[in-house]
């Protein structure tokens, strides 16, 4: 009878292994797949992004993420609105003029609190104020980007006679034309084309358009409210993770480096290790001092939208409350 027992608990015993040899699968797949599109190819601005995929900060809160690039902030609030990806990574503009657009879009984190135009020129050119020692330069502005409106608002702003001023298009070409001296002048995205002229040896010298009063929440974290509405708890854990990378890439910039370079070893190193930091440096502001990274205000979100109204890139305004949160933030 012993020997019968014995007999049975071994059967006992093995079922037992074999199911959870079952089982184990089927807990393996139990993570939430997503897809996360980004704003633009891959660049070291989304090295942070990196950084939390190869620490496993996603698969620690039991996502599994597709990375996938970008085709411009536009596209990808397009995407997400249309719930094509779960999560995108695109600028607060684009957000907002989709939203009015009637996209269901909101922001859970503004990672870039500052804007990143700039008036980019070799370092010679000695401009010190915009006011009067943009006149008599031949300056280049992207026409189809919205760096462009944003530079036609400027104008107004600091009051400069149009006809003191020489603008010519560059629409794709801004730094070849900066570095041929075709343009004294361009106005862009400092830590794309003033860094990709620094890259190749250019001393190149930037006038930021924040620093000039043109305070505008730059690229952030958005998803489609009807996923926060289904599963928030979701929401709330890929917050979680994204901002986590983020956090690393500011505490240890050398390490979300080198996690970039490693998942894109073609890229241009020298490049891509200037454009980090520079990158990282948008990531702060008061309120992010006082709140934590990622925070947004209804203030500076309503100030935006004001200034797109202005720029005419929007046509009404739209409920500011829909469009943000910072519920998972926390």
């Amino acid at each position: 009878m012993w020997t019968e027992r014995r007999s049975l608990l071994k059967l006992t015993a093995a079922a037992g292994i074999a199911l959870s040899g079952l089982l184990a699968p089927v807990v393996a797949q139990a993570a939430d797949k997503v897809k996360l599109r980004l704003d633009w190819v891959f660049g070291s601005e989304h090295a942070p992004i990196f950084l939390a995929l190869e620490r496993g900060y996603f698969r620690d809160e039991g996502i599994d993420v597709d990375l996938l690039p970008g085709e411009g902030s536009s596209v990808t609030v397009k995407l997400v609105g249309n719930r094509d990806a779960e999560f995108g990574y695109a600028t607060a503009d684009q957000i907002l003029i989709g939203a009015q657009r009637g996209l269901d879009l909101v922001a859970t984190a503004v990672v870039l609190q500052q804007n990143p135009t700039a008036f980019i020129f070799k370092t010679s050119q000695n401009i010190k104020d915009v006011k009067t020692d943009l006149y008599g330069k031949t300056i280049g502005v992207q026409l189809k980007s919205n760096t462009g409106r944003q530079w036609e608002a400027m104008k107004k702003d600091l009051k400069l006679d149009p006809a003191k001023l020489r603008e010519v298009p560059a629409d794709g070409a801004l730094v070849a034309m900066i570095a041929s001296n075709r343009i004294d002048v361009g106005v862009g995205f400092y830590f794309n084309d003033a860094l990709k002229l620094r890259a190749t040896g250019e001393d190149v010298s930037w006038i930021l358009f924040e620093d000039l009063g043109m305070k505008m929440y730059s690229t952030s974290l958005l998803t489609n409210p009807a996923l926060v509405k289904e599963k928030p708890d979701l929401v709330k854990r890929f917050t979680r993770a994204f901002l986590k990378g983020w956090q690393a890439a500011i505490d240890d910039p050398k390490a979300a480096y080198e996690a970039f370079i490693k998942a894109n070893p073609s890229t241009d190193k020298v490049y891509a290790e200037l454009k980090l930091p520079e990158v990282l440096k948008l990531t702060q502001s008061p309120d992010v001092k006082q709140n934590g990274l990622g925070h947004s205000t209804t203030v500076a979100w309503e100030s935006l939208q004001a200034q797109l109204i202005a720029m005419e890139m929007m046509k009404d305004k739209t409920d500011i409350s829909k469009v943000f949160t910072n519920d998972f933030l926390k």
